[in-house]
């Protein structure tokens, strides 16, 4: 079967690679110089470091994104927690979530004992437990909504649950639909104490999705970067290929200034794995008005902020520290996690569902991370900043709340040929790494029982 994957972030070459394992005949489309999509790095020029488009974690219940690292023989470039563990900061000093190897969710109980919160609040975290474990999903209630009808108070939300939760689904409580968060507690906190364990990567996404992709293309797969799909060729109610403007994809063509081609790749499959809003622009404009591309029209995004900072000096003496009561929500020592220590200091700070912090100038969010350096971390007194960047993503994640849960469709389609894919469609799961690999997967398996 000729198949075309549209997009190279971690769902197209999930599903790339899912396929092509099957002996398909596959070729996937990247509309950029680099692949992962939403999930990406680049190389920055002073430094040499690898910068991401933002700091993303994954977990130990990430099976699917864990069994694919695997695959391509990429495990590697995983650093993963003995245990789960979780430094906090805030103006009482460190506190830390530590959870013992104990049979899930004894390890989490053990591990509140430790954290430093009133013990009003751990009777609360052990209800919101029972009602995840016992009661039902809570479909089409907000967050907010859920917390309030299983008694979480002001300060465990403060303390415990808002941070994490705004982390998982890059939305507040008050606009995310609790069903999402409802099924990561599961997958994360209640199937095994390993499930809930941090796994940082030791380098750049866009090196593992290179990685990725060479296990593709060794194996017969064809990866074509800075090409823009443009549309699905459909005839009689079937894919017949994808038109696409491939322009200058080597250093060498860019250099020469190779002119940008027209080319269609045929194809009597496709796996369009595009964010939601690049959808609908993508088919015949007679099905843009059908599901499920109507509703793919009306999804919309939520931002993500964040600041790399190079420091002269050690200032943040671990991995990653939450960081309470801040605009800025995490902060993350890339030296260390990609095993560089000392000087300069590679931090990234994070702010998620970030509507607020998005517009603000670059000064402004560079300084209100300094403000929380000098606030949590004595160290940084006498501290300077060597250098800064900022980066914005308008779209990070889709705006996860309980009408979009309607809205988020499957992987197939009215078109014959056409299945969808990405961490926006119908996964159970918020927008996450997981998501996106186990959608490229099920759009994978679907090709294969309709072929």
């Amino acid at each position: 079967m000729k198949v075309v994957v549209i997009g190279g972030g971690f769902a197209g070459l999930a599903a790339a690679i899912a396929l092509q394992e099957k002996r398909h005949d596959v070729t996937l489309l990247e509309r950029r110089g680099i692949l992962g999509g939403r999930a990406s790095s680049s190389r920055d020029a002073v430094s040499g470091e690898d910068v991401d488009n933002g700091t993303h974690l994954m977990i130990g219940a990430y099976r699917d994104t864990l069994d694919l690292v695997a695959r391509a023989g990429a495990s590697e470039l995983l650093a993963i927690q003995e245990n789960l563990h979780i430094d906090y900061v805030d103006d009482r000093g460190f506190s830390r979530l530590a959870c013992p190897p104990l049979v899930a969710p004894l390890h989490l109980l053990a591990g509140l004992l430790g954290l430093r919160v009133p013990w009003s609040v751990r009777w609360q975290a052990v209800k919101l437990g029972l009602h995840v474990r016992l009661g039902a999903p809570p479909v089409g209630l907000s967050l907010a909504e859920y917390f309030a009808r299983t008694g979480q108070g002001a300060e465990a939300r403060r303390l415990l649950w808002d941070p994490l939760a705004i982390a998982i689904l890059n939305e507040t409580p008050e606009r995310a639909a609790a069903v999402l968060f409802w099924n990561v507690y599961r997958e994360a906190f209640l199937a095994s104490h390993a499930a809930s364990r941090l796994v940082f990567l030791k380098r750049g996404w866009s090196v593992l999705h290179d990685r990725l992709a060479d296990y593709f293309e060794r194996r017969g797969g064809v990866v074509r970067r800075r090409a823009l799909a443009e549309g699905i060729d459909v005839d009689e109610g079937r894919v017949t290929g994808v038109r696409y403007v491939q322009r200058a994809e080597t250093r060498d063509e860019i250099r020469a200034g190779k002119k940008a081609e027209t080319r269609t790749a045929p194809a009597v499959a496709v796996v369009a794995a595009v964010p939601w809003s690049a959808l609908p622009p993508l088919v015949p404009e007679s099905y843009r008005p059908t599901s499920p591309f109507a509703e793919a029209g009306r999804l919309t995004g939520s931002p993500i902020v964040s600041v790399e900072m190079w420091l002269d000096r050690v200032v943040v003496d671990r991995a990653m520290v939450g960081l309470r009561d801040s605009e800025m929500e995490w902060v993350f020592d890339k030296g260390r996690i990609f095993g560089r220590a000392g000087a300069p200091q590679h931090l990234a700070f994070i702010v998620s569902a970030a509507l607020r912090s998005a517009p603000r100038p670059n000064s402004e969010l560079v300084a209100s991370a300094e403000a929380s350096l000098r606030r949590y971390f004595p160290a940084m007194k006498d501290a300077a900043i060597a250098r800064s960047l900022v980066m914005r993503e308008a779209e990070a994640t889709f705006a996860s709340g309980p009408e979009a849960e309607t809205l988020r469709p499957g992987p197939a389609t009215p078109i014959r040929g056409l299945v969808l894919a990405g961490d926006w469609t119908a996964t159970g799961l918020p927008a996450t790494i997981e998501g996106a690999v186990r959608s490229g997967r099920a759009a994978a398996r679907l090709l294969e029982a309709t072929a």
